[in-house]
């Protein structure tokens, strides 16, 4: 039926991968994936025992395939965080472009799975927990940040900018600019107390958290000290 030579199981997932990114999981059924497949309906079940088991696994195979991407994109980076931050978030950014369901099928799987959805985060967020914790013991990012927190900052920027620029706009990609100012957030927010150019500014309990007033470039801003607030 198909001259695909990947394991059938491969092209099953596949083929999950797109339709549910496509039409949703509750709009796609065993039979349209095997045909995208080009398999007998009655094959799917030598792999799968249901519809809601290969949901799960696509939503593992993303999560698989990019850590896998950033790992390799780490490995080739400069050996400083900021550089690891950006070839992180930049195979992050490149992968959704190629495949912009999988932001869609990730969001859907708390309804559908969640105990899946949870594992998805909770998966990403201990690398990039292992991570910010090596750079702190290098001086590299402030070590009174709890990483786990930072960790999950990351996980929802990349969400959020990657759906803006690559998922919202067909065939789009994140441009280099806004990674740029992404990397600079965080050069800014994270980088050890004593490479900063302003104080860290903490609240105690009890007490009113410091409030910065933005400093607007274009149409974009970005947060300063009061009373430097002026237009590039």
């Amino acid at each position: 039926m198909t001259t695909d030579e990947r394991p059938p199981a491969e092209r099953l997932l596949a083929a999950a991968e797109e339709l549910f990114g496509e039409r949703s999981y509750g709009r796609t059924t065993v039979a349209d994936i095997c045909a995208r497949a080009g398999m007998a309906t009655g094959s799917f079940y030598a792999y799968f025992d249901s519809k809601l088991e290969i949901f799960a696994a696509v939503v593992r195979t993303i999560n698989r395939d990019l850590r896998r991407a950033m790992g390799m994109a780490v490995e080739k980076a400069e050996d400083n965080q900021r550089a690891r931050e950006r070839a992180c978030f930049r195979a992050f950014f490149d992968m959704v472009s190629e495949r912009p369901w999988i932001d869609r099928i990730v969001r859907e799987s708390e309804f559908v799975a969640p105990g899946v959805f949870r594992e998805y985060y909770e998966q990403l967020a201990r690398g990039y927990a292992r991570g910010v914790r090596v750079a702190q013991l290098a001086g590299e990012v402030d070590a009174r940040y709890d990483p786990e927190v930072i960790a999950y900052v990351y996980t929802g920027i990349g969400n959020f900018v990657g759906m803006r620029w690559a998922d919202w706009t067909a065939g789009g990609r994140v441009p280099d600019d806004v990674l740029d100012d992404v990397l600079e957030l965080f050069a800014r927010g994270l980088a050890p107390a004593t490479s900063r150019s302003t104080p860290l500014a903490r609240t105690d309990r009890g007490s009113a958290a410091a409030v910065r007033r933005p400093r607007c470039r274009g149409s974009r801003c970005l947060g300063v000290e009061p009373g430097t607030v002026r237009d590039d």
